[in-house]
């Protein structure tokens, strides 16, 4: 039996890794790099990028042709996100509190670069007890000059900001009226109560105020305040509780066509307001979208009676608003709430359901290209990258 020694054992050890080279031990290590630290930046806005409201926090940007996050805009719950004309820029109007839901308030329009999403600059507004949260509250002009922000303070008015020179230019009251539906050029319109529109043309200088005359029942069939606007030609669709379509030329003197009904275009009996009627109609907290290359309307529909108008939809008609026309229904693998769709002639329809789900689906054939777990709100923006409009 060999007997141990562990005196000489370890001391053979230790001239045995003195024996190495020291290069070897040093060749066997990985060099490490110092970190750089660099800003990531963004491609020109996509033909299918689309925000959702997520979380009540920010509008998320997603590539839906390849279902990833790009970015993240910050925005609460009553933010309100238009992108430039020129798609250079975000702009947020937005209500902030010091202490997330107390202290001091601000509120205000925040400037981001589109490129870099970095906050450029904040436009203070005058305080204002915004209480609704639709993407009507806020927009920009189609020539980029002017941002208008829907205000209750408690009245209501809109507050017209100077883009160029950051500030507040002008405060133009708008009694018994909400929102803002910009015109081509020159101005906006606003829903009223009353069931007409307020038009204020605004150059610069003092605002002209004129009036419509009633062209919907605003008691027994009120119009959606979630209307829609081309920017490019000032053509608007709003759409009442029972599927009425009104096309409308905004202007300071608006050219209101003859309503037309969503379900008589389907070749089905026009839905009356009876609160025992079942009958197809819109409903959802974004119900509608405009596909710009095309001019198509896109609905969200359930089935119910009078006054189901907050209802998710379970399928997205597709409609032909100038010949009054139905082209196509599309059944959602689930109920919706929110509904937007990209203005290319290879059109994708986003849907977001009541668990944060958002469906993106080929517009023209229905089908689902794929489900993104986005803790989505109900509204959704999709730029619109045909010259002249802001999304």
């Amino acid at each position: 039996m060999v007997g141990w020694n562990m005196k000489t054992t370890c001391c053979a050890a230790m001239a045995a890794m003195l024996a190495v080279p020291a290069g070897s031990a040093l060749a066997a290590s990985p060099v490490l790099q110092a970190e750089q630290s660099d800003v990531a930046t963004l491609p020109p806005v996509g033909a299918h990028w689309v925000l959702p409201a997520t979380d009540r926090e920010s509008y998320t940007i997603y590539d839906a042709d390849a279902g990833r996050i790009l970015g993240t805009v910050p925005a609460s719950i009553l933010g309100n996100i238009a992108l430039s004309p020129d798609r250079r820029t975000f702009y947020v109007a937005d209500t902030i509190w010091s202490r997330v839901d107390h202290g001091t308030r601000q509120d205000l329009i925040q400037e981001y670069d589109a490129h870099t999403l970095a906050l450029r600059r904040e436009i203070t507004l005058p305080p204002r007890a915004l209480a609704v949260y639709k993407g009507q509250d806020f927009d920009v002009s189609p020539d980029g000059k002017w941002a208008y922000v829907f205000d209750m303070s408690p009245a209501t008015s809109v507050t017209i900001v100077d883009l160029a020179k950051g500030a507040v230019a002008h405060t133009v009251d708008i009694p018994g009226c909400a929102l803002v539906f910009p015109w081509k050029q020159g101005g906006f319109s606003s829903l009223c109560g009353d069931g007409s529109l307020t038009n204020v043309g605004y150059a610069g200088d003092k605002p002209t105020v004129t009036h419509s005359a009633q062209f919907f029942d605003a008691n027994n069939d009120p119009i959606f305040e979630q209307g829609l606007v081309d920017h490019a030609t000032g053509q608007a669709l709003f759409i009442s509780y029972t599927g009425k379509v009104y096309n409308v030329t905004l202007g300071q003197r608006p050219d209101i066509a003859a309503p037309w009904s969503i379900q008589a275009a389907a070749g089905q009996p026009v839905a009356g307001t009876g609160v025992q009627e079942q009958a197809w109609r819109p409903g959802g907290k974004q119900p509608f979208a405009w596909n710009r290359a095309s001019g198509h309307l896109f609905v969200l529909m359930h089935v119910g009676p009078h006054w189901t108008h907050k209802t998710d939809g379970t399928e997205v008609w597709e409609l032909d608003p100038t010949h009054h026309t139905l082209l196509r229904r599309i059944d959602l693998p689930q109920p919706a709430r929110g509904i937007a769709v990209s203005g290319d002639a290879a059109p994708l329809l986003y849907a977001t359901s009541q668990d944060g789900i958002m469906t993106v689906l080929d517009a023209r054939t229905g089908a689902v290209r794929r489900t993104v777990e986005a803790h989505a709100e109900s509204m959704i923006v999709a730029p619109d990258l045909m010259p002249g409009h802001n999304g």
